[in-house]
């Protein structure tokens, strides 16, 4: 019963959807900014459905740079009524999937803009795996998701248990439904947390 109530709550929070039309497109969340130079930067994102992705793409065009995708290494289901049937428990038992995506010289890089959709109110398996596999002490990373109504739910606190020595800056939240109309609110968030001026 309990597996079953939690599929259906995963499932409206992977739709992301959202009914009332007069919401903002997306929330910037309180947090540090960049004091001086952000340094050189990573883009790195989990998409599932693209919505993460087109996001991802946004902060692209602003800042240009470095971005690469996760990509785990038995791929996740197509269908949406699969993959929420898998990932209850993946959340459940802190799985980390085996990734493809392998960032070689990581050490090179000062800050990272890290992008998940937000499954069962948490980050994402692969992303989780994606940050454990490096040590990112001292880093800045700028925590960025796509939802369908959770907000960052606890993706921002699941970052700082995998992360606890990197210094984490101001989040930000897009209705996964909206992300195509996201880029203003990805341009005032960069600046707001000073990767962009």
């Amino acid at each position: 019963m309990y597996i079953k109530k939690f599929s259906f709550f995963l499932s409206l929070l992977l739709l992301g959807v959202t009914s009332c039309s007069s919401e903002k497109t997306a929330a910037i969340e309180p947090g540090g900014a960049i004091s001086g130079d952000a340094g050189k930067t990573l883009i790195v994102y989990f998409s599932w459905g693209g919505n993460t992705r087109t996001v991802a793409n946004h902060i692209h065009d602003f800042i240009g740079g470095d971005i690469v995708e996760v990509e785990t290494l038995v791929p996740y289901p197509d269908t949406y009524e699969e993959v929420t049937q898998i990932a209850p428990g993946e959340l459940e038992n802190d799985y980390r999937p085996e990734l493809k995506t392998k960032v070689e010289n990581m050490d090179e890089y000062d800050t990272l803009i890290v992008g998940t959709p937000i499954w069962g109110s948490h980050l994402t398996p692969a992303m989780k795996s994606f940050l454990a596999s490096y040590d990112l002490s001292r880093k800045s990373i700028a925590p960025f998701c796509t939802h369908g109504g959770s907000g960052t739910a606890q993706s921002v606190s699941d970052i700082r248990s995998v992360c606890p020595n990197s210094t984490i800056l101001g989040s930000l939240a897009v209705y996964g439904s909206r992300a195509e109309n996201s880029r203003g609110d990805v341009e005032k968030w960069l600046k707001q947390i000073n990767i962009i001026k």
